[in-house]
């Protein structure tokens, strides 16, 4: 059982492509860009606040 394999022939076999390899580099730009943002938002906020109330 063990030493059977369902697959008798490999002709007619297709790859499935997960398009992972693509646009990776992408996704982690945008990523860190969508990290920084609010950061940069926030600590000019609070710098705003802080000159306020000096």
């Amino acid at each position: 059982m063990f030493n059977s394999s369902p697959i008798t022939s490999w002709e007619g076999a297709g790859v499935f492509g997960t398009f992972a390899e693509g646009g990776v580099g992408l996704w982690v730009i945008l990523t860190i860009v969508c990290c920084i943002i609010p950061l940069f938002v926030s600590f000019s906020a609070e710098k705003r606040a802080e000159d306020e109330h000096k």
